[in-house]
């Protein structure tokens, strides 16, 4: 990898989605400050590697949480994105990640990603859905794909209750 200096924009998201480098992402973010936030968004959706993997599916590869996170605050960017070949979205890829590297992280990832809109519905060219891919003792993470799906599917606001709570206190002192 070039240097900062002689790295484009997109060489330094590929890397910040690699090694989890959150201050790259805010680097390009500053270099783009004249850009509307759709012009913002539609450069960091067409981030891809040399395979073709766009960026929260890098991110999820690596368990790249902290840049996922700075991801999902640019408006307009794109949740679902599928790989070429497998058509996976980001989640398949979180969910092997789980699997085969580190249950915890990954169980994050993906909580954190469909509560940023993730779909967990969304086959791939297999005709599995991220659920379909979780094995061994990963019940937590399961249940969690499960709780998305039908959150997405009875159309339900997860923040209402949470965020209705203010005029409930009690007179009481």
């Amino acid at each position: 990898m070039a240097d900062d200096e002689g790295a484009s924009p997109r060489e330094l998201v590929v890397e910040a989605c690699r090694r989890d480098q959150q201050h790259l992402i805010e680097q390009v973010l500053d270099s783009m400050s004249e850009k509307t936030n759709e012009e913002v968004a539609e450069f960091f959706n067409n981030v891809k590697d040399a395979l073709g993997n766009y960026a929260l599916h890098i991110c999820a590869m690596y368990g790249s949480f902290d840049v996922m996170d700075a991801l999902f605050d640019i408006q307009y960017f794109e949740c679902d994105p599928v790989t070429r070949v497998d058509q996976d979205t980001p989640l398949h890829v979180a969910v092997r990640f789980a699997n085969e590297k580190d249950p915890a992280l990954g169980l994050e990832m993906i909580e954190m990603m469909c509560e940023a809109g993730c779909d967990p519905r969304v086959r791939n060219k297999h005709g599995q859905k991220p659920v379909d891919l979780v094995y061994g003792d990963h019940k937590d993470i399961k249940s969690a794909l499960q709780k998305a799906e039908y959150i997405l599917n009875e159309n339900i606001q997860v923040n209402a209750e949470e965020d209705g709570d203010e005029g409930s206190a009690s007179d009481s002192d």
